[in-house]
Parts: structure tokens; C-alpha cells; sequence
């Protein structure tokens, strides 16, 4: 059974509830809104089933929402690498391995609430991405073989500049050229470690935040997606100041992956904002 059937029956069932209900207050000449201790045992037992019908709706609602959040995050992440991969921009990290991740864990939810019917989807989805990361791969070392022949034609092209600057190289003082190298060597090593530490905290706090708003309260924890970004991008900064380009430029597709959670995070708060207040 799909979602929409599911609060659809549920819909159906609190319309004929409270049917019954108003029924069965006309003919005992009483009012469905009188205090419960004047109601038969049986107006209160309909009025509880209306609340509890209408409280599994809310959290089937809210259900489907955070399925939709997660299902948007990793679509946005495979349409953004494609789009990458066609310009030729093979030094962005592979998503599909996230992906993957995001799809067990929504199926997973789902099992967990007996959704079973929607976890075909799912496990589809998992095999379609599976096959998709498989031919990156393939994609990825046919490319690594057309860079090496690449740099191979070039390397033949370049001996005589090489030979030069070895020579030029030859007429400085090794010893100092040794000890400028280590230093320079040492400072990076050091600096590396440093945005490390502050990239494990970032998903420190990420991991947190997702772990303590699945029990539905989002209202009550303040978002770090902000915060994860700056730091991403301080520690892009970072990289690039040491030299490490390439560490930097996979930095990029974490930002993007936050900044696409922050974005689902606001149009979830939204969401429980309108249910809050539609229940007070």
C-alpha cells in the first residue's frame, strides 16, 4: 500500500468515526464537544479512536517528509556529479557510495514502520546505483590510463627543460635545499593535521544532529548545517594555502551536500512549524 493510501484510508476512517460520533450524540440528545465524564462509554471510546487516528496521520506526514528529505539530498548529489562528469571533471569525488548509504537507510526506516511494499523501491534504487558506481569505476581508471599516456607524451617532450633545471638545481647548496625541504614538510604535515581535527568535529556534530532529530523533534535542536559549511570552507582555504589542491577540490562536494541539507532542513522546519501550529 503507497503512503497516499495509507492516509487516505486513514482520512476515510476519521471521517466515518465522526459520523458515528455525531450519530450517536443526536440520538442520546447530547453534544460531541460536552465534557467526557457526561459522554457514554461508548462517545468517548469513538472520540479517543478520531485522536488516534489523527495523531498516526501526523506521524505518517511527518514520516513521509523526512523519506522525501533524504530521497531529495541524494537525487541533487547524482544530478550535480553527472552534470560534472559530462564537462570532464573527473577530480570530483564519486557520490554513488553515499548514495548507496542514504537509500539502505530509508530502507531501513521503512521496514522498521512495516512499510514493506515501499522497500522494493528502494532495493531497486540500490542496485541501479550500484551498477552506476561500478561503470565510474571502469569510467575512472579508462581515464587514469588516457592521463598516464598523456603525461608520458609530455615527459619525452620535457627532457631538455628537466636536465636543465636539474643542472640549475645542482649549483645550489644541497645541504640548505634539504633542510628548507623538511621544514616546508614538517609545517605541512602539521597544518594538515590541524584541518583534520576540525573536519572530524564538523562531522561530529553533523552525525548528532541527524542521530537526535529522527525522534521528530527538530524544533527543539538548533541547525549546524551553517556552521559545517564555514568550516568546509575554511578548510578548503586551508589545503590551498599549503599546496594540497587536490584534497581541497574533493572538499567541495561536502559543501554542496550541506548546503543541500541546510536547504531540506529550512523546508522541514517549515513543515513542523505549520503542524505546530495547526494542532494548537
Amino acid at each position: 500500500m503507497s503512503s497516499f493510501n495509507k492516509n487516505l484510508r486513514i482520512s476515510v476512517e476519521m471521517d466515518n468515526e465522526r459520523k458515528e460520533l455525531e450519530e450517536t450524540s443526536k440520538k442520546n440528545g447530547s453534544s460531541v464537544n460536552r465534557p467526557a465524564e457526561m459522554q457514554s462509554a461508548e462517545q468517548i471510546a469513538k472520540t479517543e479512536k478520531v485522536k488516534e487516528l489523527e495523531h498516526k496521520k501526523l506521524m505518517d506526514e511527518r514520516f513521509e517528509n523526512q523519506i522525501a528529505v533524504l530521497v531529495d539530498v541524494a537525487d541533487d548529489m547524482s544530478r550535480d556529479y553527472e552534470l560534472e562528469i559530462k564537462k570532464g571533471h573527473f577530480e570530483v569525488m564519486c557520490p554513488y557510495p553515499e548514495i548507496i548509504r542514504i537509500y539502505e537507510n530509508v530502507k531501513e526506516m521503512l521496514a522498521e514502520r512495516g512499510w514493506h511494499e515501499q522497500t522494493h523501491i528502494y532495493s531497486q534504487q540500490i542496485k541501479h546505483y550500484r551498477d552506476k558506481l561500478e561503470k565510474d569505476e571502469k569510467l575512472r581508471e579508462l581515464e587514469a590510463q588516457k592521463a598516464q599516456k598523456q603525461h608520458e607524451y609530455e615527459t619525452m617532450h620535457k627532457v631538455d627543460d628537466l636536465n636543465l633545471m636539474e643542472s640549475i638545481l645542482d649549483s645550489l647548496d644541497m645541504e640548505d635545499r634539504v633542510l628548507d625541504f623538511e621544514e616546508k614538510k614538517q609545517a605541512q604535515i602539521d597544518e594538515s593535521e590541524e584541518i583534520l581535527k576540525i573536519i572530524n568535529e564538523a562531522e561530529r556534530k553533523a552525525r548528532e544532529y541527524d542521530h537526535t532529530i529522527k525522534g521528530g523533534q527538530i524544533l527543539k535542536h538548533n541547525c549546524p548545517y551553517e556552521e559545517i559549511i564555514t568550516i568546509y570552507k575554511e578548510a578548503k582555504r586551508r589545503f590551498v594555502s599549503i599546496g594540497w589542491n587536490v584534497e581541497a577540490s574533493n572538499l567541495t562536494n561536502s559543501i554542496r551536500f550541506y548546503q543541500k541539507k541546510l536547504k531540506q532542513d529550512k523546508k522541514l522546519r517549515e513543515f513542523e512549524e505549520k503542524k505546530r501550529r495547526k494542532n494548537h
